[in-house]
């Protein structure tokens, strides 16, 4: 999570934003538009399969909306949901919302994206990120065993750089938005970069802060 994003951090709290965090065969998963799934094969349970791909007997029940734990072999079965995907030539926002089933207003929302300008292998959230405010005795050991991830996964998501967490801190326990930067190369100018990445001059100087038109090479800009 770049510097940025924690002053709005606590906007995303407010929008309500919270999502799914990431089943038994010898087969491999594969994906389809934002899963990754798998064919239930005879003599397999819920129990084996949560084993298997290390994955909670509730979590798996939950992705698949099951009320209790019977599965039947030779059906298929969720075991990861897809959080996030690197944007390809051509994909816009409306496109990507079509495909995994969602809406350009909440791509915009989990994102933190201020325009619907996306570039060429930008990462993007396709589900509602998790975020929570500690509470008295939690660790970053604790938040990470309670959603089934790693302390240092947590420390990349939040920008972290010791295990020292805060009561009233709000904290991603899921991938967290990522703006898409450049680095100003020799020769660029807001006007030219405004025209390559499509984003009009005003929009390159509020996003970056910039109160005149300088930019100098090195120097690294949002995009959104």
């Amino acid at each position: 999570m770049k510097k940025h994003q924690r002053a709005v951090l606590a906007l995303a709290i407010t929008l309500g934003l919270s999502g799914a965090l990431g089943f038994s065969s010898f087969e491999p998963a594969f994906a389809t538009n934002t899963n990754e799934v798998i064919t239930i094969k005879k003599g397999d349970t819920l129990y084996s399969l949560s084993k298997k791909y290390n994955v909670k007997i509730d979590e798996l029940k939950k992705m698949n909306d099951l009320t209790n734990s019977k599965i039947i072999a030779g059906e298929k079965l969720i075991i990861k949901e897809v959080t996030d995907i690197v944007v390809k030539k051509g994909d816009t926002l409306y496109t990507l919302a079509k495909t995994h089933g969602t809406t350009v207003k909440k791509l915009k929302e989990w994102n933190l994206l201020t325009y619907e300008n996306i570039y060429t292998g930008q990462k993007l959230l396709i589900k509602a990120p998790v975020i929570m405010k500690v509470k008295k005795g939690d660790t970053l050991y604790s938040l990470a065993k309670q959603s089934n991830t790693s302390v240092e996964q947590l420390k990349d998501w939040n920008n972290l750089t010791s295990d020292t967490i805060k009561i009233g801190q709000q904290l991603y326990l899921s991938p967290s938005p990522e703006s898409f930067t450049i680095t100003v190369k020799k020769g660029d100018t807001l006007y030219s970069l405004s025209k390559k990445y499509g984003v009009n001059v005003n929009a390159l100087k509020e996003l970056n802060n910039l109160s005149s038109n300088t930019i100098y090479s090195g120097q690294e800009l949002r995009l959104n």
